[in-house]
């Protein structure tokens, strides 16, 4: 999934934080897991972690289309100029009539491929696999998080401008926090909870369905994700009021998916997990 993460302000303590909180977070995970579920070779970190890769890229490969046809378009323009100041607000102005397409385009080739992904990676394996493996692509959801932020971090310290309208640095700060806090949380209840769900859904025999439904779950997620950050980088017309509102419902929001597909998931493999430890 992506990330509300802009370090503007002490890009190091910012860094420092994120890295060592999500750090963290992941082996808290790791042990919470291992102690309450996992039964098994751990081996099956490794496959949700390829799959995940594989995901990724090919995520990234198809988002970046439409993007760069809309900008192609204005390379000439784009060339006469030489502030990098303004070349940020002519691709920003080229951007934004197809925003909310580019949001929704985004959103479901992430969910399309790391949902596809995760499908195959689940796909005719022991129930008791599927949360190692949503570890695994969790785990490589946390990574692509860090290098974001020390990309960013990198151009905060050049002094290139990060954001084209400097009355937003605040909001995003506000945010960058806030998304350091949740997304290790989401990330370690959605993948885990999205793999067993899926899992399960394929063993009853419905897996088309599962599959559709971690889709729409994962578009929502990442095109909300998307849409704040375009708020918060003054992209889309908003006022301050529209800004908090939107924020707490995406939390709130993004917090309750991940939390309700992780308890469904739990419910549904966890008979065949204990059944499978008891043969063993």
């Amino acid at each position: 999934m992506r990330r509300i993460m802009s370090s503007i302000i002490g890009p190091a303590s910012a860094l420092a934080i994120a890295v060592v909180y999500w750090v963290a977070a992941t082996i808290v995970a790791y042990v919470t897991f291992n102690r309450a579920l996992w039964r098994g070779g751990r081996g099956w970190v490794f496959i949700g972690v390829g799959y995940m890769l594989l995901a990724v890229i090919i995520q990234y490969v198809l988002q970046q289309i439409p993007g760069l046809v809309i900008l192609i378009r204005e390379l000439p323009l784009m060339l006469g100029v030489k502030d990098i100041t303004e070349i940020n607000a002519l691709a920003s102005s080229s951007l934004k009539p197809y925003i909310p397409w580019l949001i929704l385009y985004y959103g479901l080739m992430a969910g399309v491929c790391q949902e596809g992904a995760r499908y195959f990676a689940v796909k005719d394996r022991e129930p008791a696999s599927a949360p190692y493996i949503g570890y695994g692509f969790a785990l490589i959801d946390i990574a692509v998080g860090v290098l974001n932020l020390v990309i960013i971090l990198a151009v905060a310290r050049t002094g290139l401008p990060i954001v084209p309208f400097k009355n937003q640095l605040q909001a995003l700060l506000t945010a960058q926090y806030i998304g350091i806090a949740v997304q290790p949380l989401a990330s370690f209840l959605f993948h885990p909870g999205a793999s067993m769900f899926l899992r399960a859904m394929q063993t009853n025999g419905r897996g088309l369905r599962g599959l559709a439904v971690t889709i729409i779950a994962h578009t929502y997620m990442d095109s909300f994700t998307l849409y704040l950050n375009y708020l918060l980088y003054g992209l889309l017309t908003t006022t301050g009021e529209l800004t908090i509102a939107s924020s707490a419902v995406y939390f709130s929001t993004i917090i309750s998916i991940s939390i309700v597909l992780f308890l469904i998931g739990l419910n549904k493999i966890k008979p065949n997990t204990k059944l499978m430890i008891n043969m063993q």
